[in-house]
């Protein structure tokens, strides 16, 4: 897991309607990346079951990725020790 992966379940989790896309996940300032680096964290987090895609490109956060945010699950002890890749080392902020 990376910074920007618990910041993407903290807002899933926050958000009323409880779906969203890369793009709006972006687009809040807590999160300094781009749609499509986002978007490729987001099909990470899918992959390992803390995000569930409920349309192209559009994700809710699971049972584990609450359970993660409440510290109740460890992705490295559930078989997620390859959640963080090393894609996007030295990445910076998007400038404006």
């Amino acid at each position: 897991m990376v910074l920007l992966d618990e910041r993407i379940l903290e807002l899933l989790s926050e958000d009323e309607n409880e779906f969203m896309s890369p793009s709006d996940i972006a687009g809040h300032s807590r999160i300094p990346y781009s749609s499509q680096h986002v978007g490729r964290r987001c099909k990470k987090l899918a992959e390992h079951g803390l995000l569930k895609p409920v349309a192209r490109g559009v994700y809710t956060i699971t049972e584990e990725g609450e359970a993660y945010l409440q510290g109740e699950y460890n992705a490295a002890d559930n078989g997620n020790a390859d959640v963080s890749t090393n894609a996007g080392v030295g990445e910076t902020q998007d400038e404006a």
